[in-house]
């Protein structure tokens, strides 16, 4: 299978899991969870590699949202794992986790890791469509086009009184899938070149919800998309 096509198939998965966990009967997820830690799923999650620790010291961070080991829902393997403690490294593009039971953090598998939902926001795992790497994106909007955003990390030197400092400098960058194929987008002429067929109505809707890509680019970019989604839905429905 082309590896344009791991986000979209990545997202239907995610879907089916988010529809068991969403309906299933409280009690019933909580006898699951029960039963899940103490089978040996756990004890497989937290084997792995030890996270390496930066050798010098930095300005600022690169781990999304927080340094700090926060409780999210990982699925890794096709198994779901709730208030599982997760970072998320941009700049290595990795996760990790936290043991209660060991010292030291453990970088999770690529090829085993499903979606995670942390900070309030869910991350997938997709093809890089320039050298084919594995890359982690938030998934901001999860529809007929779906809009991710990715990090562009990379260590700068930069001088703060009289001295060098070293830290990390984070750049986002958006885009929207058509047919499993991500496409750049970065202003309201780019996403109106990727919908032509609606072009005067997008105009239209921009001018009335008073869209600002400029100071408010990720709601400008979701908004647009999914006006776009509705009016396919409507045509279709005609």
């Amino acid at each position: 299978m082309k590896k344009e096509f791991i986000l979209y198939i990545l997202l239907l998965f995610c879907g089916m899991l988010w529809a068991q966990e969403n309906h299933a009967d409280p009690a019933s997820v909580a006898a699951g969870r029960n039963y899940m830690s103490s089978t040996k799923e756990f004890a497989a999650l937290y084997n792995g590699r030890i996270e390496t620790p930066y050798d010098r010291p930095f300005a600022n961070h690169p781990y999304f949202e927080t340094n700090r080991y926060v409780p999210g829902t990982l699925c890794y393997n096709q198994v779901v794992y709730p208030d599982i403690l997760m970072r998320f490294d941009l700049y290595r593009n990795e996760f990790t986790i936290s043991s209660p039971d060991k010292p030291y953090p453990i970088v999770l598998e690529n090829k085993k890791f499903n979606y995670a939902v942390l900070n309030g926001s869910t991350i997938v795992l997709s093809a890089n469509e320039n050298d084919s790497r594995e890359q982690f994106l938030v998934l901001l909007h999860n529809g007929l086009f779906p809009v991710v955003k990715k990090y562009n990390v990379a260590i700068v030197s930069q001088e703060s009184d009289r001295k060098l400092i070293k830290l990390f400098r984070i750049q986002n960058q958006y885009a929207i899938y058509i047919e499993g194929i991500p496409y750049p987008v970065k202003s309201k002429n780019s996403i109106l070149k990727l919908f032509p067929d609606r072009k005067k109505e997008l105009n239209e809707f921009v001018g009335q919800q008073k869209l600002n890509f400029k100071d408010q680019i990720e709601q400008s970019i979701i908004a647009l998309a999914s006006y776009y989604e509705n009016l396919i839905n409507e045509n279709a429905t005609e």
